[in-house]
């Protein structure tokens, strides 16, 4: 291949730049990118709507808490007012009247849960006929105490009756100057229910009353006992807010997580709470958001699945447009090899032939031609186009050589357009250029005359190429005898080529040829059109 020593080297892969990751890394970057932005915005609407959630809740639970306290208001106030009443129109126990006790249990009807009235004497201890389920004595209880100490009305903690069931006593002292006993209404703890039940708080929620030195009046579900809540939000951390909503991670009653709103009732001395369970407030958030993760996990695994085998796929195609790549350098080279070949072994041919016994005129034309076809091959092996030939540089070779042939003061213009033309119809074309020129060289410009040899290719129209070679010369007769091969040539190439050849004599003389074929070669490929 000492051949290849003379053809220009290769041109080097161009560095690919801009995008530095391969099409499967980048499909697999996207589909990865895409997910976690599709998770980043799902999981900040789920934040969004937690928050939201949680609002909702709490200001549900402000509303259940100015209901208890408007309910709380009204009954606790009404039981206030009728005991007032009762210790302004007798001071001691045995004052008071059965038309007054007829009375108050009437009034006592209207009221939403069960209630009952008592009185105790100045020992604690009920006073005539009591309820069997009410407690019997009072003695004890700080009701009692601070009554005794002078303190005019109270409410009590929670309190069980005989049963066991949660009550609480609105309590009023009895007598002015010394004390008397205590008139009480005892009022069951059923009534958080029945004020619970209409706000629809949902599961594990609450309803409470809470005495406004923490101990726990009243609740809803019930307690078996009071309990102190003195540590809690509305006696610790917002001691000095009329109202508010506040979270309790942990309730102090049974442990469950609550949004909880309390409203005071500084005339009553109590403050009136209602909570929402965590769980029940976020259980349609977190079926939605479970509803919508069923329906986002497989297509987020679709994704990356779908994107891993385009990955692969595309992995696949680069392995196979690679290997394509380098089948086609080294088709390139070896198209140059041959070409290089080709035209190495025309030069050698042209050789052997100055070396034959034959006359020098026969081993001219004779060279030219080989020369012509063996500048087809030189032009082909140097450009990177196997397919076509571009005419003007071609030609332009192929006439210089022509020209250095022969001597005499004869010039040459050219005029050939910048066109491509199929290998298969170049090499008959330059070997018809080579006869008409050199025929004119030889044969139109006797003893060393001067003239012009005009050499245009230029296009036709859409379809066909025109080649003109026209001389200033002594004319040419196309009836004479052929003496050569050279215009049997010239119509076997131009049958070859497709076209139609004519030679005319011009009206100031010399000769003109003219060769009009097709674009689209007998070889079947159509040349493309010229690019500037």
């Amino acid at each position: 291949m000492a051949e290849l020593a003379h053809s220009p080297p290769l041109a080097p892969a161009p560095h690919r730049l801009g995008w530095p990751l391969s099409a499967a890394t980048t499909v697999i970057t996207v589909a990865a990118v895409l997910t976690v932005i599709v998770f980043g915005i799902f999981g900040l609407l789920c934040v969004q709507g937690y928050d939201a959630t949680i609002r909702g809740a709490g200001t549900k639970a402000q509303t259940a808490a100015d209901v208890v306290a408007e309910e709380s208001s009204w009954i606790l106030g009404s039981a206030r007012t009728l005991l007032a009443q009762l210790a302004a129109s007798a001071s001691l126990p045995g004052d008071i009247t059965d038309q007054q006790r007829a009375a108050i249990d009437t009034s006592l009807a209207s009221l939403p849960a069960p209630t009952h009235f008592e009185l105790y004497d100045a020992s604690g201890n009920v006073w005539g006929d009591a309820d069997r389920d009410m407690p019997t004595t009072i003695a004890d209880t700080e009701l009692f105490k601070g009554l005794e100490a002078g303190s005019g009305w109270t409410v009590s903690r929670q309190m069980g009756d005989s049963a066991g069931e949660p009550i609480f006593m609105v309590a009023q002292r009895l007598g002015t100057d010394s004390f008397g006993g205590v008139a009480a209404l005892v009022i069951s703890g059923k009534l958080f229910e029945q004020i619970w039940a209409p706000q629809q708080l949902g599961t594990a929620s609450t309803t409470s009353l809470i005495g406004q030195d923490g101990w726990l009046v009243g609740r809803y579900p019930a307690l078996p006992r009071s309990l102190n809540l003195s540590n809690t939000a509305p006696f610790a951390d917002r001691a000095n807010d009329a109202s508010g909503t506040y979270r309790s991670p942990s309730s102090p009653a049974d442990g469950i997580a609550r949004i909880v709103s309390f409203r005071r009732l500084p005339e009553l001395g109590l403050v009136a709470v209602a909570a929402v369970s965590e769980e029940a407030a976020l259980a349609g958030l977190w079926t939605a958001i479970i509803t919508v993760l069923w329906l986002m996990v497989p297509i987020a695994l679709a994704l990356l699945v779908g994107s891993l085998l385009t990955a692969r796929v595309l992995r696949q195609s680069q392995r196979t447009q690679a290997s394509l790549a380098a089948a086609l350098n080294h088709n390139e080279v070896l198209f140059r090899e041959i070409h290089h070949r080709v035209k190495n072994n025309l030069q050698s041919v042209g050789a052997l032939l100055q070396m034959q016994p034959i006359s020098r005129e026969i081993k001219a034309d004779m060279g030219q031609r080989i020369a012509a076809m063996s500048a087809v091959h030189e032009h082909i092996y140097r450009s990177s186009n196997f397919a076509v030939v571009r005419v003007q540089d071609y030609l332009r070779t192929l006439i210089d050589n022509i020209r250095t042939m022969h001597d005499g003061p004869v010039s040459v213009v050219e005029d050939v357009e910048d066109m491509s033309l199929d290998k298969d119809a170049a090499t008959p074309l330059g070997l018809i250029v080579n006869e008409v020129v050199s025929n004119a060289f030889k044969h139109a410009f006797p003893a060393g005359r001067s003239g012009t040899i005009s050499i245009a290719l230029l296009r036709h129209d859409a379809d066909h190429a025109r080649l003109t070679v026209e001389d200033n010369g002594v004319g040419f007769d196309p009836e004479a005898p052929a003496k050569g091969i050279g215009r049997r040539l010239i119509a076997a190439l131009t049958k070859q080529l497709g076209g139609e050849a004519e030679v005319t004599r011009p009206g100031d003389g010399g000769s003109r040829f003219v060769l009009t074929f097709p674009l689209a070669t007998t070889s079947g490929v159509s040349a493309p059109r010229s690019q500037p």
